[in-house]
């Protein structure tokens, strides 16, 4: 454990010294958020309701959807094509260390910097536009939402680390991946409610793991689910991050037998 503990820190250092790329990354997320806040602002306009969301509920979506994607979907799948592809991923195989540990290590430093990163631009949009903040009313309800965010967070990794190994067979491993988390924004609930989509398709992404990453941690928050009915998900959203984490360690190790080290 401690060998990891000093990962996350040399990388949360490494974060840190990276500010440019930090910045960007921040102001390319805060003008995607600005621009859904104005968009449902817009359509909530005169309304106190809108698809059983109150206005408070609804602009309280789309401000913790920023806080959710930059916490769960925080990741460096890219950096384990390129590793694969290039051959170089041959010398943490040598090392004495779990890649999947040592690269959860690398994650955890670099969510924690983001979402340190979307809490205080959250707090400084709201100052700014006097956002009707819905507040949940149960003290368990920050618990739930909570096991379900760190829950979320390990699903996304498991999700992504399993579409990056396929970088294992195929040198264009960057297009699934590619494909991967563009279809993940829309199916998580990233950019919108999935309530607002036809019943059939929604019915379609629910019997997935993606709405477990975003939709259903924000509408525990929102206490729209009951508590039975919240634990229910939990339970789901959990067994999906068992499949996740077993699927990862099957295709890790089948990579790993035609693995050539090939590349640069």
């Amino acid at each position: 454990m401690r060998k990891y503990l000093y990962v996350f820190g040399l990388s949360l250092q490494n974060v840190l010294q990276r500010r440019a790329t930090l910045v960007m990354d921040r102001v390319g997320g805060l003008a995607a958020i600005l621009a859904l806040y104005y968009f449902w602002e817009a359509i909530l306009q005169g309304k106190d309701e809108f698809l059983g969301y109150s206005r408070s509920q609804m602009l309280t979506y789309v401000l913790l959807m920023n806080v959710m994607r930059s916490f769960v979907f925080t990741g460096r799948g890219w950096e384990l094509v390129q590793e694969i592809a290039h051959g170089r991923i041959s010398s943490y195989l040598l090392r004495p260390l779990s890649y999947q540990g040592y690269s959860l290590s690398l994650d955890l430093a670099q969510k924690t910097i983001h979402l340190a990163s979307a809490l205080l631009e959250l707090v400084v949009l709201v100052a700014l536009f006097h956002a009707p903040v819905y507040v949940p009313a149960r003290a368990e309800t920050w618990t739930l939402f909570a096991v379900a965010v760190a829950a979320s967070s390990l699903l996304f990794f498991f999700l992504e680390f399993l579409v990056s190994c396929l970088a294992f067979w195929t040198s264009e491993s960057g297009g699934p991946l590619f494909c991967f988390e563009l279809f993940l924004n829309f199916a998580a609930g990233s950019f919108f409610p999935i309530d607002v989509l036809p019943r059939m398709l929604q019915e379609l992404l629910r019997a997935t793991p993606f709405p477990y990453l975003v939709f259903f941690p924000i509408n525990i928050y929102l206490e729209r689910v009951s508590g039975p009915e919240a634990f229910r998900l939990l339970a789901i959203e959990l067994g999906w991050l068992a499949a996740a984490w077993a699927g990862t360690q099957v295709i890790w190790r089948r990579g790993l037998a035609v693995y050539a080290a090939e590349g640069g």
